[in-house]
């Protein structure tokens, strides 16, 4: 017999049948893995051939257990986990957990937005999320109840008043419920477009969201009176207004000042003054939107 013959050479391929064997009984026996053959309809065959790809998957998942909303997500990927799939092959997928998906529920209605310069805490605001507390100022109440109405009768509002004392949050609850029904919104905080329309005016992108302004079913024009004037931002938005007051498109705008205050700073820019542009717009104004004074306390955290 020779040496080669004589050597006692490890049964390499019983060993790693006896492996594969056991770590299938092991996956087979996790109760998130059952759950997720069944889900997926995941064939036994796929299992077997894919051992590795349900070890990583049980991996990845781990962080997820236990987890009890989405602020304390441990993922890379915030609200995200790996998910596995079978497409006539076991294909990996990067799957939303459900508060994810409760998250993107809620904010379905974003998707009926042409522009949203609102920010997150904004979002998900409406006007059955109104807080009016016993000691609430009259005079408040009745500029809630009247903006209400506004919004229920399709009506325009210029809300103006201090900081702080709630117009953005209002006029977020006026888009966020034309967006649920089904309407097109476009929510501009007006310094920030005037902004993005020179930074954009060459490549053509000033135009569409100049276009987005005009045909929206509710354009909010958020902080005016806080942009920097010019005869070309001038020029846009008489225009934008130009185009609503003639086609009857419900506008609201928010702004610190009233009026008279919004003409006086539209009359001036780098190059001087031109009153009759500021009478123009203002007056646009006026047709499209009736003033309502928000003043008080400041109401920055009643609604967090």
């Amino acid at each position: 017999m020779s040496d080669l013959e004589k050597m006692n050479l490890p049964e390499t391929g019983s060993a790693d049948i006896t492996d594969s064997s056991r770590r299938y009984e092991a996956l087979m026996k996790d109760v998130s893995v059952k759950k997720l053959i069944l889900q997926k309809q995941i064939p036994e065959a796929q299992v077997k051939n894919n051992l590795y790809l349900f070890e990583r998957w049980k991996k990845e998942v781990e962080p997820c257990r236990g987890c009890k909303s989405l602020s304390s997500c441990r993922q890379k990927k915030k609200g995200y986990h790996m998910g596995l799939a079978c497409e006539g092959i076991l294909v990996e997928t990067l799957e939303a957990c459900r508060y994810e998906r409760e998250r993107e529920s809620r904010l379905s209605h974003m998707n009926n937005y042409l522009i949203a310069d609102l920010g997150e805490e904004y979002q998900t605001v409406n006007f059955q999320d109104v807080r009016l507390e016993n000691d609430e100022d009259k005079a408040y109440y009745r500029a809630v109840m009247e903006v209400c109405q506004l919004y229920l009768t399709n009506k325009g509002a210029y809300l103006y008043g201090n900081m702080g004392t709630g117009k953005t949050w209002l006029a977020a609850c006026a888009a966020n419920q034309t967006a649920m029904s089904g309407g097109k919104v476009a929510f501009i905080h007006y310094p920030s477009f005037c902004d993005r329309q020179a930074r954009t005016y060459f490549s053509g992108e000033s135009r569409t969201e100049e276009d987005r302004c005009k045909f929206a079913d509710l354009l909010v024009v958020d902080d005016i009176g806080a942009e920097e004037v010019t005869a070309k931002n001038r020029m846009v938005l008489l225009s934008i207004l130009d185009h609503r007051m003639q086609n009857q498109r419900m506008t609201w705008f928010t702004g610190n000042g009233d009026f008279a205050m919004l003409q006086n700073h539209l009359r001036f820019d780098s190059k001087g003054e031109d009153t009759a542009a500021a009478d123009r717009i203002i007056e646009r104004i006026r047709v499209l939107a009736k003033p309502v004074l928000i003043d008080g306390r400041d109401r920055r955290n009643t609604y967090k």
